[in-house]
Formats: structure tokens, sequence, C-alpha cells
């Protein structure tokens, strides 16, 4: 590699990570904040937090880096034109696609991590992260088990735990099944444990008495107990019982299915399987489209305002013609080609336009502005 590839390589690497990481945590943690209200609801404790957090990260990472990727581009390129040093470049006589040769390089390595990012390490994270959130669902203790706050496992149920030393041993307790209106029943309990049988988990009070009004006399009925089980196993969830979303396969299980599908799934499963193998081409696809809109033009003392905002409108509308693709798919699955259009029509365009000459400068004489 040249000196000034290296040269301009690391112009555009050093911001690439400083706005990966930049993006990274701020979308990031707006992700994770859907993952915090599941673990509050379900009764967990905040180091969860982490197990969750991390196979969040290769999702994140897929939307980051091609934003990254454009930014940096745009950035150490407009300081290369506002600091003349592309001017430099062009008067050794070097042409627009000679010029930008390590922003080729800079977008093959952007595609190579987004391939690994898309096609191995989010599939893997979206299994471990619908996994977990199975789990912790499926943990009726850890939803139940909050003293001093009234829990609703249900609709119409509603179980009150005044103290709670464990699924072993809870005192004061108090519940209330209202979810068939004929058969309301009110149960009190001085102590409570919780149990798993096989048929599901089950809430077994001790020392107590049930509470039911007719619903025709408006009578009270008052029975004592003093051991009475209280089945709990239509929220008690399988963890292994659970149907998997399409981005928790990996490209070849989302194009080649095992056993036949529905119409609608196999749509869902052929876009989503293309999306993973289109994903890595924007790395090099924004990058060029980004660099030909910086590149255009003539050289100017005013700045490079307007050509910044055509960069960073071309290279979202690249993704963007993506995505509105892959839904379309989704409909149509017959369509599945159009997916690889965008990234490789803006590649193939962007090399055709840089590969056009040098940039010109138009205070130089005719002869000198359109040396190929």
């Amino acid at each position: 590699m040249r000196l000034i590839d290296r040269y301009f390589l690391k112009q555009t690497v050093l911001p690439f990570v400083f706005f990966t990481m930049i993006l990274t945590c701020v979308i990031w943690l707006a992700q994770s904040l859907k993952v915090i209200d599941l673990i509050v609801n379900n009764g967990q404790s905040a180091r969860i937090l982490i197990d969750f957090a991390v196979p969040l990260l290769p999702q994140v990472m897929s939307i980051v880096l091609p934003i990254a990727a454009l930014a940096a581009v745009i950035f150490s390129l407009n300081r290369a034109l506002v600091d003349s040093e592309m001017v430099v470049v062009y008067a050794t006589g070097q042409g627009r696609l000679s010029a930008i040769r390590a922003i080729i390089w800079f977008g093959l390595l952007v595609s190579l991590i987004l391939a690994i990012v898309v096609i191995i390490l989010m599939p893997i994270g979206q299994q471990t992260l619908r996994d977990r959130t199975a789990a912790i669902r499926a943990d009726v203790a850890a939803g139940l088990i909050q003293d001093g706050r009234f829990i609703h496992p249900g609709e119409g149920l509603t179980i009150y735990i005044r103290e709670e030393n464990g699924p072993e041993d809870m005192r004061g307790l108090l519940v209330h099944d209202g979810r068939d209106p004929s058969e309301e029943v009110t149960l009190h309990a001085r102590r409570g444990v919780l149990t798993d049988s096989p048929e599901g988990p089950r809430l077994v009070l001790f020392d107590g008495m049930a509470q039911r009004v007719d619903s025709e006399t408006k009578t009270l009925s008052i029975l004592q107990f003093d051991k009475l089980p209280y089945d709990l196993s239509e929220f008690g969830l399988d963890p292994d019982d659970r149907k998997r979303k399409p981005s928790e396969y990996f490209f070849w299980e989302l194009l080649w299915p095992e056993g036949e599908l529905e119409e609608r799934d196999r749509a869902r499963f052929t876009s989503e399987g293309h999306e993973h193998l289109t994903t890595p081409l924007y790395g090099i696809a924004i990058a060029l489209v980004a660099a030909a809109a910086m590149l255009s033009g003539h050289f100017s003392r005013r700045g490079y305002f307007w050509r910044v905002l055509l960069a960073a409108f071309l290279g979202v509308s690249v993704r963007i013609s993506g995505i509105v693709i892959q839904n379309m798919v989704k409909s149509n699955v017959d369509i599945w080609p159009l997916m690889y259009a965008p990234p490789i029509l803006g590649t193939i365009l962007a090399l055709w336009f840089l590969s056009k000459g040098r940039f010109a400068d138009p205070s130089s004489p005719p002869n000198m502005q359109a040396a190929p």
C-alpha cells in the first residue's frame, strides 16, 4: 500500500472508530431501555442487564457501522478538501479513482466487519437474547415474589405478599382471582410456598380462608383451610417451547429452511436471509457513494456544505431504499433479487463517476481541467 493510501486510510479509520463508539453507546442505551423494562416488571436483579446487553450488541452494530462509515468518509474528505490536501494529490497527476483508493480499502474493511457481525454474530445474539427473555418470563417465582407489591400475572388475577424470604417462605398472602366473574374468589393465607410440579408451578397456601360471593344470591361464602394448592401453570411458560423469529436463524437456514413453510413465513424468511447477505455490501457502497458526492464539482473557497449534505442524502438514500425493498419482498417473495440492486448499483455508479477523470479547478487552463 502506498504512503498516501496509508495516510488517507488512517484519516478515515480514526473518525470511523470515533463515530462507531458514540453511535453504539447511544443506540445501545436506547435498545437497553426495553430490556430494563422487562427486567423490572419481572422482578429480576440489575446484574441480569449485562446478560441482556451483550447479545444486543451485534444488532446495534449492524445499524451503526454503515452510518459511521458514511460519517467518516464525509468527515475525512471534507477536511482533505478544506485543507487543500486533495489539491496536492491532483497536482501529482492522479485521477479521482486513484486518489480515493484508500476509501475503497476502507469500504471493503467495513463490509468485512459487517459480514462477520450480520451473518455470524447477530443470529447468535438474537437467539441468546430471546432465550433469556423467555426464561425470565417463565420464571414465575421472580415475578411473584415481590413483597409489598400487588402483582398481576394475568388479567383478572392479583397476588400480594406482605413479607417474603424466598419461594419457600412467604408470609401474609392475598390472591384475588376474578378471571371468571361467576366464580370470583379471594384467598387469604398466613404462609405460602411456591413449588414446581410436573404440571407446572403451584402456589401452596397454608392456614387461610377462601371468600366467594355467589353471583346470583349475592351471599358470601367463607371456607377455612389448612393447605390449599393454587394452580399457576398457565403463567409458567416453557422457554424451550417457543417459535423462533427469522432474525435468530443463519442465512442458509432462512433461504433453505427445513420443512414446508406457509407463504407468509416463506416471504419473511427469504427477505431476512437476503438481508443478511446484502447488508455487508452497503459498507463499500455507502463509502463510495459518499466519496463520489464529495469529489464532484470544482474546488471552492467557500466550503463544501452543500456537497456534505448531498453525500449524506445519497448515502442514507441507498440504505433506506434497501430497507424499503426488503419490506416489499415480505409481501412478494419473487422480487427478492431487487434487494441486491441498491448496494450493487450504488457501487458501480460511484466507481464509474470516480473513474471519469480528475477533480477540476476552474482557475486552471482548459487543457488541464479534463485530464484523464
